[in-house]
């Protein structure tokens, strides 16, 4: 629920025609795309990035990519989980040097 307040707060809402929910990675990703390349600079802007990133992504997504760097028959998605979880601490870097 807290992602949909926040979600509805960006003027974003989820296309009801699509499976996925909002909590899903890509989606969420989406919106970080939308924080960083919108037009609207109220909305579109670093605090709101970093805002985005710390509640939304960074809590669960580094034991996401370890699940499934770890999994046995992962091995195009282990891949993908080593190099996004490398994104994810440069992500994590680059904020905290904001601070």
């Amino acid at each position: 629920m807290q992602l949909r307040t926040e979600l509805n707060r960006l003027g974003l809402e989820r296309d009801p025609a699509l499976p996925e929910t909002e909590d899903h990675i890509s989606y969420l990703c989406e919106v970080m795309r939308y924080l960083i390349a919108g037009d609207n600079v109220e909305i579109a802007n670093l605090t709101e990035q970093q805002q985005f990133f710390a509640t939304h992504i960074l809590p669960w997504v580094k034991d996401m990519c370890e699940t499934l760097a770890s999994h046995p028959r992962a091995h195009f998605y282990a891949q993908v989980a080593h190099f996004a979880r490398a994104f994810i601490d440069v992500e994590s870097q680059a904020f905290e040097m904001m601070a």
